[in-house]
């Protein structure tokens, strides 16, 4: 029986081993292991009932000590493990080395995320387990990390087609963003195309932004250099509805617009249209103004009642030549304290700018402040005729010097307005919400024309401008960039080492080494 005891303890310690290999491969089939394991129990009981003796010698061998206390220390090891995975999994650090952030979130889906008031289900139907479901699952992986309302899942169309044409699906790499029963595909995903389908499903309703025309004004529709279709793309990615107003035909800005906008008007706007925009604002309206140099001397007035004075000038900065850019393309990378700017660390250039400052006379009710400055080597140049024969030179005394303001900011206190006799507000005006009027000014509007809205910060300072006037402050940040190719050019000295370096030389030192080595064994050495 003690023999029969040895043999049946060598099938249960087999049978126990083969059941931790089911379990290991396929843990879904418990038969693979439970079955083994039930078997091994009593086999490997039966060997230690006719064996005790021998089990206790080796228990109390010295290997076994030594053993027990290698096994404690590692049990112990893996214990401090399980703790630390435990920790970090609920209480993770992500540090990004790249020179260019480009595996960190923009500080805009940050603020959209960490805003999140629904839960947002986004599900990718990739292909595959590599290429383009790699990179779509780290950017989905980084949204779920930083909130708790964004979670994800990834779909393989092939093996579920039955989910993929619930769903809709006609290709591969689409993401269906779902949230408060709306959805929305995405196609080739970027940190862009999803953050702006969050803002657009997680926001109720549209804000209307309406632009001035009928004076020449930029194009939203426009796709040359100097149109403006950028900026109203941007702007319905944001969950913006964009409209055109005539002013001159309504005679009354809408009542749901967000903001007005008007962009570089190169005609005069009639006195009856300039009253219906300070009425605007004085009702708690918001107007953002691009005047660019030379134009429109009747807003220029206007402004001025609001202490706001546009210098009759064109910003010189020499510095733009450093950067590769035309000396009357000023550079901008000081944004005074607001909230518009907040955390603003963009450069941003205006081609061809004038300089727009507070006026020295302080309007009661009115209250104004620099938005934007240029560098300390520029100045605004008042002899445009000279300017316009390339001699442009400072001088003092006529000339403003540098740093000078490309742009301000103001608000209008509630109650300002002086009403016509005899008029009476609709119930529902918007002076009867006691909004405070905003408006911004711009001494150019082709900063954020087609041909430089995508020029370091142009786009964004643009964008939170109009985001602050429609009171929309989460998305008031610096905004995604689409990940562009970034390739490695190399000259052809340089080409040639990176060949010849691993390819010849390497390899052929390998070779030298061992011929030497052989023939100094073959002699004896």
């Amino acid at each position: 029986m003690k023999n029969f005891s040895r043999r049946l303890g060598l099938a249960g310690l087999i049978l126990a081993l083969l059941g931790g290999l089911g379990y290991a491969l396929a843990p879904q089939f418990k038969g693979f292991y439970v079955l083994p394991w039930v078997v091994a129990a009593p086999c490997l009981a039966l060997y230690v009932v006719y064996n005790l003796e021998a089990v206790r010698k080796f228990l109390a061998g010295r290997s076994v000590r030594y053993g027990a206390g290698s096994a404690l220390s590692v049990v112990l090891v893996l214990g401090i493990l399980i703790i630390v995975s435990a920790m970090t999994a609920k209480n993770s650090v992500r540090y990004d080395l790249t020179q260019d952030q480009r595996h960190s979130l923009a500080p805009q889906t940050l603020k959209v995320l960490e805003g999140l008031s629904v839960k947002v289900k986004a599900t990718g139907f990739f292909q595959g387990e590599g290429g383009f479901q790699v990179r779509g699952r780290d950017l989905l992986d980084q949204y779920a990390h930083v909130s708790s309302k964004f979670e994800y899942e990834i779909v393989d169309p092939d093996r579920h087609p039955a989910r993929a044409k619930a769903a809709g699906i006609t290709r591969y790499d689409t993401v269906v963003v779902e949230a408060g029963g709306r959805s929305e595909k995405i196609n080739n995903l970027s940190e862009e195309r999803l953050t702006n389908a969050l803002i657009r499903l997680t926001r109720p309703g549209k804000k209307v932004v309406y632009f001035l025309t009928g004076h020449g004004e930029k194009d939203g529709a426009s796709s040359q250099k100097d149109g403006y279709n950028l900026v109203k793309t941007a702007l319905e990615d944001q969950n913006y509805e964009v409209k055109s107003l005539l002013l001159m035909q309504t005679g009354e800005a809408p009542k749901d617009a967000a903001a007005l906008i008007v962009a570089g008007p190169q005609k005069a706007l009639f006195a009856e249209e300039i009253a219906a925009l300070d009425r605007y604002l004085r009702r708690g309206g918001r107007v953002l103004f691009l005047i660019d140099p030379e134009t429109a001397p009747e807003l220029a007035e206007y402004l001025a009642g609001l202490g706001v004075k546009l210098g009759q000038d064109i910003i010189v900065d020499k510095m733009s030549r450093l950067y590769g850019a035309d000396y009357l393309i000023p550079l901008v990378t000081k944004y005074p304290r607001h909230p518009a700017t907040k955390d603003f660390n963009l450069a941003s250039f205006f081609p061809v700018a004038r300089s727009v400052s507070a006026a020295d006379k302080k309007i009661e009710g009115v209250s104004v402040v620099p938005l934007a400055e240029t560098s300390d080597q520029s100045w605004a140049e008042t002899d445009l005729n000279r300017l316009k024969q390339g001699q442009a030179q400072f001088v003092q005394g006529r000339d403003l010097k540098g740093p000078l303001p490309v742009a301000v900011v103001g608000t209008i206190s509630p109650g300002d307005e002086e009403k016509p006799e005899n008029e009476t507000p609709p119930p529902d005006d918007l002076e009867g919400r006691k909004k405070e009027g905003r408006f911004i000014v711009f001494g150019d509007s082709d900063f954020a024309a087609n041909a430089y809205f995508h020029l370091q910060g142009n786009g964004d300072l643009f964008l939170n401008s109009v985001n602050w006037l429609a009171e929309e402050a989460d998305l008031t940040a610096i905004r995604p960039k689409e990940t562009k190719a970034q390739p490695l050019m190399l000259s052809a000295i340089q080409a040639r080492l990176i060949f010849w370096f691993p390819v010849v030389v390497l390899p052929l030192a390998v070779l030298v080494i061992g011929v030497l080595v052989l023939t100094r064994r073959s002699r004896g050495e």
